[in-house]
């Protein structure tokens, strides 16, 4: 998959300094299906399996249509078996985000608990 400018703008930030993943590592991880993503209006997120989660790794765009993706996101995990979903970002997520946990900067919801 080909990753647009715009779509790379939308991205780029999230991939510094918590992660190092270049624009080619994301084009190819999408077209392997290594990687998932979930794209708004507005927004991007991109996911990957880790044991049985379901991890966002990178994520990027408007706070409010990213929460209402979140719940895409969780519906798609549990559709596709995952026990829980993870996401891997700032320490601020976890002030909108419920359910979750902080774990360092890793915020995992078990899905057994519900989807909200």
């Amino acid at each position: 998959m080909i990753i647009s400018d715009e779509m790379w703008d939308i991205l780029a930030p999230s991939t510094e300094p918590y992660e190092d993943i270049t624009r080619e590592d994301l084009e190819s991880g999408l077209e392997s299906g290594e990687f998932v993503m979930f794209k708004g209006e507005r927004s991007i997120a991109v996911t990957c399996s880790y044991g049985s989660s379901l991890r966002v790794g990178l994520a990027g765009g408007e706070l409010d249509e990213l929460l209402g993706m979140e719940k895409a996101i969780c519906l798609y995990a549990r559709e596709k078996g995952f026990s829980s979903v993870e996401i891997i970002g700032r320490p601020g997520w976890e002030r909108v985000l419920p359910n979750y946990e902080r774990t360092a900067v890793l915020l995992r919801k078990e899905l057994s608990h519900g989807l909200h």
